[in-house]
């Protein structure tokens, strides 16, 4: 038994109850024998399942974005944007063509190709803090190459999830297609270990990552892991505005009260500039107030559990007593805690090794410009990076020397459904989004054909 807590009052929202293991089983050989069946469907037919439940996440985004708000304290309307960015996911992979699954290579045969097919269900092991948009992210891809998904939901927004699993079965999904998986962690070995299971995408904790890359590898499964981010903002003295782009740094840094793993984690500023982005980011953050998460002027939220907010504080304090000077002081209620920030230098051992998960802002300078390179790749993570600057030339040769899976100039990093998601290092391995992450689980069919 598990309760679902709402963090801004940590009263109970709704008790629910762990598989058993005979239902874990069923789950289990349901899946299997509906990837079975939906294997076979034709492209089309995928295409007119997603395309429904593009339509009914659409009429029910009011009802799905206050599960979120409640379940994870996140502003409504931030919740209304995450389920609007989930529908419109929908609608770039019901636009996609047949033919992505098939490249043809011209060699000497008289026919060769490689077929990308599907290969089984995939247990999705996903996190709290966008629990549509991850569990969408990752479904909808899979599902229209042939593949069948289990969900294995973060607790604290259980209802998040189950509420697309009722959105499945009303649209008209065969049975198994789309399930979610309640068990506790210590099940997650067995479910993985399990034959029906092919493949293992996670998004969470490097710590977490690990252990799930672990399990994965010792079960020959092909895994995918998206994990914890160390966003480096780098501000040029050449960005053409100092005060839009500070605005900018803040709006990465604060969204979801900072619980994101691409937001703009590490502000990197030349030394010139300096004061001016401190004053302009001070200022702006004053202006993220609490209040009530259900008004449209409540620009940020909670931090998600009380596990969570206790971290957050105390990495906040070895922040300062590692040398971390308070540019704006933090101050916590319960579970929310104002903007601040915190300027360092550059070897500070807390933000070189962990991910600071909420709405801490940490600032460092840099004289010359060949430094950055080095003070940006200075942590054990490589998810995204963005550069500001006039010059974008210098910028894009920047770009190269950076150790991030992405790299945004003059924008903010964000997850767009065109391009693909992911980092290197301890941020993991793989890619979500885009036309590549249907490759991720596919089968490579290589096929040759040569004349008798």
């Amino acid at each position: 038994m598990f309760h679902t807590i709402n963090p801004v009052d940590n009263k109970i929202l709704k008790t629910y109850y762990f598989l058993s293991e005979k239902d874990i089983k069923a789950k289990l050989s349901i899946a299997g024998h509906a990837y079975k069946k939906w294997k076979n469907y034709s492209f089309n037919s995928k295409v007119k399942c997603l395309t429904a439940l593009y339509f009914c996440m659409k009429k029910n985004i009011e009802i799905i974005s206050h599960f979120i708000t409640q379940e994870m304290g996140k502003p409504i309307y931030q919740s209304r944007l995450e389920v609007s960015k989930s529908i419109n996911l929908c609608e770039y992979y019901c636009k996609l063509k047949k033919s992505i699954f098939f490249q043809e290579i011209h060699t000497e045969y008289e026919k060769s190709y490689v077929r990308f097919e599907p290969i089984g269900v995939i247990l999705g092991i996903m996190p709290w803090n966008y629990p549509i948009w991850q569990t969408i992210r990752s479904t909808i891809p899979n599902l229209l190459l042939g593949n069948v998904i289990i969900i294995k939901p973060s607790l604290n927004t259980t209802s998040c999830c189950m509420i697309l699993e009722k959105m499945f079965v009303e649209c008209g999904f065969p049975e198994g297609i789309f399930q979610i998986l309640l068990i506790d962690v210590s099940k997650i070995e067995s479910v993985i270990s399990d034959s029906v299971i092919q493949g293992v995408t996670f998004t969470g904790s490097s710590l977490s990552g690990s252990i799930i890359g672990s399990l994965s590898g010792k079960y020959i499964k092909k895994s995918i892991l998206e994990l914890g981010g160390n966003d480096a903002f780098v501000i040029m003295k050449d960005v053409e505005n100092i005060k839009k782009t500070a605005k900018l740094a803040i709006k990465s840094r604060l969204n979801n009260t900072g619980q994101t793993c691409i937001s703009a984690k590490r502000f990197i500023v030349d030394k010139s500039i300096l004061d001016d982005f401190i004053d302009i980011v001070i200022q702006e953050m004053k202006k993220y107030k609490k209040g009530n998460l259900y008004h449209e002027s409540t620009k940020i939220g909670y931090i998600s559990r009380s596990d969570l907010s206790e971290k957050l504080y105390q990495q906040y304090k070895n922040i300062i007593s590692n040398g971390g000077k308070i540019c704006l002081e933090s101050k916590r209620n319960g579970n929310f805690f104002s903007p601040s920030l915190l300027k360092i230098e550059k070897d500070n051992p807390i933000i070189s090794k962990e991910e600071i998960f909420g709405p801490i802002g940490i600032v460092s300078s840099f004289s010359v410009e060949e430094e950055i390179p080095n003070i940006v790749n200075n942590t054990c993570y490589g998810l995204g990076s963005s550069i500001w600057t006039k010059d974008l030339e210098k910028a894009e040769t920047l770009s190269k020397k950076i150790d991030t899976g992405m790299v945004f100039i003059n924008e903010i990093v964000k997850s767009d459904v065109r391009f693909p998601f992911g980092g290197v290092k301890k941020s993991g391995y793989g890619r979500e989004l885009s036309i590549f992450s249907i490759k991720e689980f596919s089968n490579w069919k290589t096929v040759i054909i040569s004349k008798s």
